[in-house]
């Protein structure tokens, strides 16, 4: 047997929420993407935490600080507080 057919859509979403795991889903053409996708991310997860984990830590929460300051009262007044 054949087996069922892969979806495209489904492989997108994995894509989007699991990054390299999404070649997990077609092994059987992909697994040489696979396996470098996981170095290179596992090399890359090293490499953030260690050496540029905390600037980036810090600067998207400057980031976000920045954003939040900068927007006028009105921009929030149209989001109501679910509260009252």
């Amino acid at each position: 047997m054949l087996g069922s057919p892969r979806s495209k859509g489904a492989a997108v979403l994995l894509a989007v929420f699991l990054s390299f795991w999404t070649w997990l889903y077609t092994y059987k053409t992909d697994a040489a993407k696979f396996w470098i996708g996981l170095v290179v991310a596992f090399i890359g997860a090293i490499l953030t935490f260690v050496v540029v984990g905390v600037v980036v830590i810090f600067g998207v929460w400057l980031w976000a600080v920045i954003d939040a300051a900068m927007k006028s009262d009105q921009w929030y007044q149209q989001y109501p507080n679910a509260a009252r």
